[in-house]
């Protein structure tokens, strides 16, 4: 191609599709086709965090896929065997919940109760297929380089069947089993959920203190009152003098239950007695806190009861009592505090701050109810290991599995590693069971008294599978090996996990981190990745999330066509760091197009500069090879500015290999980024155009410059390979330190920085003074022996950068030249015709008019007490700094004005 011909300017639109295309049909995602020296390489695995089919991909999934595809190609241009693993994800209770608002949106009251189970399951299936068809065309356009060939769905076939298998080897050890437990149901979505799938309310509410009747001896206090006519025990502290009298005694209490309620006084050392009245009303069926004591009673042979007074439909039970029976909580409790009222019961009621559990996907408050569910024990030794589920997700990130730091997984930032340890020692059984529809069905089937659990249903007419459903995290906790091929011994399986690297927003790092880990280290007696890389939260530029009903919400697709790939992909990863939220707005993606626009410029300029003979040599090697660019093997290193952009070559390659090695992704971008247009553009390309003879250098700064940035920014790096490349960049090797670069240049590269510094003190120079940037004038430079060979060897490079006439080495600076300093040097620069004195004068006097009434009043209200009393800090504050500006600024155009 002859580089004359590339275009003035690049256009996304005519790159991206035809880019991807490329890549997919050389099989470049596919590990197994990645070049001999990829197969050689160790393997580096990413399993895609599936994002949820409830509707498209938004500007979080795109920051995920961005930092995934640069781990990706960065460890794949090292010559790793690696790979993408991509994926979508069924999402159970998010997608059904989804589909069910869409129907009644569309007029149907109960969509489960008039579609039945296997219709409604039709209708989510049909927009899960939807959904997922479309978040795969978005992920392409994103430039994620996935092996599709490997694509995973978390409800597909082969997922079911490890989710079966997995169930039933926790059954067969022991750790699963069915009981009756409180649990966290969802009266709206008619469901229970984990206590990672709540959201906390802050509202006020009101804390009633009272008494069960006039002859109990204490007193007790709760927000939930209606829920006392459930209680069959207070707790107290066993070494408070106050109710140690009372331990162990039961006192029969009517309150207009269906019957009286017995009391029992027991004790607790988990009572804390400064708290409240530091007595509890235990309700059992209505508390996790409070079941646990009712358990603990049971253990130790002196059991209480358990009530249930709320029902699934939210509802007081016929337990609670025939006045009771049939309203709702809220109703109840205002008619039970009325009873307390009436008979002198209430002893006080105060508002109070309080933060409720609502449902995550359903937004009602959560109501804690007993039912007969599926469980994990998180406690119980695991047959044949020794320890517990609780000991393995401990061991994981702390000393690793069995004390084998290879068996270790490393959190970035580490400040989530006690935040996880702090969630693990909290840890409750887990409930596994879901009452809604769409998802893995629990592999157990009932006949009678009998119960089979496996893969499959059971030989013989009668048996009737569990109508219910695993929690989603079940399998989504099995993602790293269930994609790999597991429950069947695979190449895939033994050569990708456990896998590398992960990535994912702290918001799920208990849903899903902990789960991963619980089930790789079970299974396997290993890790399921090495590294986890937690990052924030992305939000607009006032800090709000991104969100439809908030306004702000962003199509990143749209974004993409506008701006292009590229620029979306550093616009997002520019400013992140591990662990906080980083902030997206229109300015950070115009900079990012920007910078792709002098990506190219400085290609083309560098391409269609390059002389014939030194573009003649088109050679390219296969991709098995250390070289597979045009590139000059040799190279002549002639002037001092060849030195200094080579020494800045190297040393920007190892820190920016060095910060993805670490995660620093904005880092390593923005580092590369500066040396790219400032010290390439800004510096040695204006430089080339004065000092000739710089083809080969150019030709080898281009394509290391390409393969450095191309982690980032796929599209544009590889159009631009392509101009002078046969083979793909995408699986070019990754820049190495250049033994034919001199390692001693020290101070070659700081007699550049001076000489570079003395260009950027003349330019200011000429530009205080208010010359015309076109004017060519004439500068003088007192410098010592040193400086004035520096010079005097540059000096059409200085000439040429501070577009100078002339420039001479003096011993003083004449009368009435500017003058100023530069490191130890003294410049001057001859105003004489280089401006309109008087004209000049004119302007400076104005400006200064111009600034003195705004001083005069802003020192007035700051004098003013009574102003800056009333005024909030932050005003006054403000005022202080504009007018110190104000004042500095008049204080510089009066030496100015003095100066002429």
């Amino acid at each position: 191609m002859d580089f004359k011909d590339l275009p003035k300017a690049y256009d996304s639109k005519d790159v991206e599709a035809y880019i991807y295309k490329r890549w997919e049909e050389n099989g470049f995602f596919n590990p197994d086709k990645l070049p001999e020296r990829n197969q050689q390489g160790a393997p580096f695995c990413i399993s895609m965090p599936p994002p949820n089919v409830t509707g498209v991909l938004h500007l979080g999934h795109t920051l995920e896929n961005a930092l995934m595809d640069t781990m990706v190609r960065f460890e794949r241009m090292r010559g790793k065997k690696a790979v993408i693993v991509p994926g979508t994800d069924h999402a159970a209770i998010a997608t059904q919940a989804k589909v069910e608002k869409m129907l009644i949106a569309d007029g149907m009251e109960y969509p489960r109760e008039e579609l039945g189970r296997e219709k409604l399951l039709e209708k989510i299936r049909e927009f899960a297929e939807g959904s997922k068809a479309t978040m795969i065309n978005q992920i392409r356009k994103i430039g994620t380089s996935c092996d599709w060939s490997r694509l995973a769905y978390t409800f597909d076939e082969e997922r079911n069947t490890a989710v079966n298998e997995l169930f039933t080897r926790m059954y067969n050890d022991g750790l699963i089993y069915r009981g009756y437990r409180v649990v966290n149901w969802t009266v709206k979505g008619q469901s229970t959920c984990s206590d990672d799938e709540i959201e906390y309310v802050d509202r006020k509410a009101k804390f009633y203190t009272f008494k069960y009747s006039k002859d109990f001896p204490i007193v007790i206090a709760t927000t939930r009152p209606e829920t006392k006519l459930g209680d069959t025990a207070v707790a107290v502290h066993p070494n408070d003098d106050r109710y140690k009298q009372f331990i162990g005694q039961t006192f029969s209490v009517d309150v207009g239950a269906s019957k009286p309620l017995n009391i029992k006084v027991i004790a607790d050392e988990e009572v804390d007695p400064e708290f409240g009245t530091g007595a509890l009303g235990v309700t059992p069926a209505h508390s996790a806190v409070d079941f646990a004591m009712y358990e603990k009673q049971k253990a130790k042979g002196d059991p209480i009861d358990i009530i249930p007074v709320i029902g699934e439909d939210g509802r007081m039970t016929a337990e609670a009592g025939e006045a009771y029976q049939g309203l709702t909580a809220v109703e109840a409790r205002e008619k039970f505090v009325q009873y307390l009222k009436d008979n002198d019961l209430l002893i006080k009621e105060e508002e109070i701050d309080q933060s409720v559990g609502t449902s995550d996907r359903y937004g009602d408050v959560i109501e804690a109810i007993p039912k007969t569910q599926w469980w994990l024990d998180m406690n119980k030794e695991i047959p044949g290991r020794g320890k517990s589920l609780r000991d393995l997700m401990r061991d994981a990130v702390t000393t690793g599995l069995d004390g084998d730091k290879e068996k270790l997984v490393t959190i970035t930032p580490d400040r989530f590693t006690k935040l996880y340890l702090d969630r693990v020692e909290n840890l409750r059984d887990w409930c596994l069971s879901r009452q809604i529809w769409w998802g893995h069905r629990i592999p157990v089937w009932y006949k009678g008294e009998e119960i089979h659990v496996g893969n499959t249903a059971p030989e013989g007419e009668g048996w009737e599978q569990d109508p219910d459903t695993l929690d989603t995290w079940f399998s989504s906790g099995s993602w790293t090996f269930s994609t790999l091929g597991w429950p069947n011994e695979t190449l895939d399986l033994n050569t990708f996990h456990p896998t590398q690297w992960m990535q994912m927003g702290y918001e799920i790092l208990y849903l899903w981190l902990m789960r991963m880990v619980l089930m790789s280290t079970y299974l396997f007696n290993d890790i399921p990745f090495k590294d986890a890389y937690i990052h924030g939260i992305l939000r607009d530029k006032e800090g709000k999330k991104f969100s439809k009903s908030s306004g702000n919400g962003i199509d990143p697709i749209e974004v993409v066509d506008e701006y292009g790939s590229d620029a979306l992909r550093i616009s997002l990863l520019f400013g992140i760091s591990a662990g906080n939220d980083s902030r997206y707005y229109t300015e950070k993606i115009e900079n990012g197009r920007n910078f792709t626009n002098k990506l190219w410029n400085i290609s083309r300029f560098i391409l269609t500069n390059i002389k014939q003979e030194s573009s003649s040599a088109r050679r390219t090697t296969n991709n098995d090879s250390s070289e597979g660019e045009v590139r000059s093997s040799k190279y002549e290193i002639r002037t001092l500015s060849d030195k200094w952009i080579l020494s800045r070559l190297e040393e920007v390659t190892a820190s920016v290999t060095k910060k993805l090695e670490t995660y620093q992704f904005s880092p390593a971008g923005e580092e590369l980024r500066d040396f790219t247009w400032n010290d390439l553009a800004d510096w040695y390309l204006e430089i080339a155009k004065v000092e000739k003879g710089k083809q080969e250098i150019l030709m080898h700064i281009l394509p290391t410059i390409l393969k450095l940035w191309h982690p980032f920014m796929p599209f544009v790096t590889e159009f631009i390979w392509s101009q002078f490349n046969q083979d793909q960049l995408i699986v070019a090797p990754w820049p190495q330190s250049q033994d034919d670069v001199p390692r001693t240049m020290d101070q070659e590269v700081n007699s550049f920085e001076t000489l570079r510094s003395l260009i950027t003190d003349l330019r200011r120079l000429r530009a205080e003074q208010g010359i015309e940037a076109a004017k060519f004038v004439e500068y003088s430079i007192v410098a010592d022996t040193y400086q004035h060979q520096l010079i005097e060897e540059n000096h059409e490079v200085i000439k040429s950068l501070t577009r100078a006439e002339s420039i001479n080495i003096e011993e003083t600076i004449a009368e009435g030249w500017a003058t100023d300093v530069s490191g130890t040097m003294t410049i001057g620069l001859n105003l004489a015709g280089a401006i309109d004195v008087e004209a000049e004068k004119i302007k400076l006097q104005k400006e200064i008019e111009e600034l003195a009434p705004y001083i005069k009043s802003t020192e007035a209200k700051l004098e003013n007490a009574d102003f800056t009393s009333k005024a909030p800090e932050h005003v006054v504050n403000s005022m202080k700094d504009k007018l110190d500006e104000a004042k500095k600024k008049q204080q510089a155009l009066k030496e100015r004005m003095k100066s002429l």
